[in-house]
């Protein structure tokens, strides 16, 4: 089988974001359960085929204008070009199955390329305008469709029923920890994650924050961040995946804050997982996923609510907070889930030869 994951970062550790992370623990879950899998990914990935590789975003000496939603000059012209090749490849292929986990639409038929790919997309964004248009002229010959969560289906028009699966996580590697008097925020610092409210809320709730990531917007974190570090809380960068793990184990409380309707939240099944309970705005598929969760949950975009919430996060039962997480929401779970439905795909392909 083929699995095509996103084309702007390499998908490697120190993961950029959580759908790199989904894809390399992914592949990672179907190789040991026997599956053959070729991964196409950008350039400098992980355990990806090295003889078609995306060409990822290179902002040059413009590091200060990247974001995670635009592109350089003729940056997108270039990854366009590289998806009409590697479907081009992939139909020459004849793969059984390809898992579609990208952002371009040039993955799906079109008048230039018509022929039909075994194909299931995994929706792990709102709608994308481009990306629907796509699927919205491709009908059926699209091919199947999961979601993360259902209320991510539901911002999709397709021409099939999605099947839901929540993402997983690697409970082998996210371990429970003692927890600490500190809070974490750990992700992408770009706006539409908030990690300001969370330095607001933290600040409210007289509780030390760390906060661990990536900057993935040097105007956001200039004009949002900066300004508030200090006094009790702490930016520390990107830390590798152990390092990030062994941090979350031994705080006492994460805090979530979407600022979009987040259509997962792996950040927050991590945390639970080392047993670190949870404070999040109720948003999306967050909202969805945790709502019978031991988790505490706080309207979005209310900094008081959400000061609340974390101080009722820290006296959650560490134990519970994480066998729930292994119960629900592991990663074999997960790989196991999409096994069933790429056979699924897989037998429908062959019918129709």
């Amino acid at each position: 089988m083929a699995l095509i994951g996103p084309a702007r970062y390499p998908v490697r550790e120190p993961y950029a974001g959580g759908l790199e992370a989904f894809c390399h623990t992914m592949v990672s879950a179907l190789r040991e359960l026997g599956h053959e899998v070729d991964f196409f990914a950008a350039e400098g990935s992980d355990g990806n085929t090295k003889d078609f590789e995306l060409p990822g975003v290179d902002w040059g000496d413009r590091a200060e204008d990247a974001t995670d939603t635009t592109y350089p000059e003729g940056g997108r012209e270039r990854e366009n070009a590289a998806f009409i090749e590697l479907r081009r490849l992939l139909v020459a292929r004849g793969y059984d199955v390809v898992h579609n986990n990208s952002l371009n639409p040039y993955i799906f038929p079109s008048e230039a390329s018509p022929e039909p790919l075994p194909m299931l997309t995994t929706l792990h964004t709102p709608m994308v305008d481009e990306i629907q248009d796509a699927i919205t002229a491709a009908g059926l010959r699209a091919g199947r469709f999961a979601a993360v969560s259902r209320t991510t289906a539901r911002d999709w028009r397709l021409p099939t029923e999605p099947v839901i699966i929540p993402n997983g996580v690697n409970v082998n590697l996210w371990r429970p920890g003692p927890g600490g008097e500190t809070a974490v925020w750990f992700g992408r610092l770009v706006p539409e994650k908030g990690a300001h409210l969370a330095i607001d809320a933290c600040r409210a709730a007289g509780i030390p924050l760390v906060l661990a990531g990536r900057n993935g917007d040097h105007h956001y974190v200039r004009d949002e961040i900066a300004p508030r570090l200090g006094d009790g809380v702490e930016w520390i960068g990107e830390l590798s995946h152990a390092e990030l793990r062994g941090l979350v184990a031994n705080c006492g409380v994460a805090v979530v804050t979407p600022r979009w309707e987040e259509p997962f939240g792996l950040v927050a099944f991590e945390a639970m997982a080392c047993g670190t309970p949870v404070a999040a705005f109720r948003r999306g598929g967050m909202g969805e996923l945790l709502r019978d969760a031991p988790a505490c949950l706080a309207p979005a975009d209310d900094v008081d609510a959400l000061a609340a919430a974390i101080t009722r996060a820290r006296g959650l039962d560490r134990d519970v907070v994480r066998r729930w997480v292994v119960d629900r929401h592991s990663l074999c779970q997960t790989a196991k889930r999409y096994t069933d439905i790429f056979r699924q795909v897989a037998a429908f392909a062959k019918v129709g030869q």
